[in-house]
């Protein structure tokens, strides 16, 4: 595969993140909503945030290494 098709290729990866990120975000203000819990719009944000902190760091660091790699 070509640099720009493993850059276009983790480009996509970190797109679909983010898109999960939001939907997670989404479906767990459905819950708290459902179950009566107020408030936690901005803690709950930050949770979601965290959990995938760690895999956009590391798609970013794969982009790195492909970009210096060629």
């Amino acid at each position: 595969m070509r640099e720009n098709e493993l850059i276009g290729e983790i480009a996509e990866c970190l797109e679909e993140t983010l898109r999960l990120q939001s939907r997670v975000t989404e479906v767990t203000e459905r819950a708290h909503q459902t179950a009566g819990i107020s408030g936690a719009d901005r803690a709950l944000r930050g949770k979601v945030t965290g959990l995938f902190f760690g895999l956009l760091a590391h798609l970013e660091q794969i982009n790195r290494l492909v970009r210096e790699e060629t």
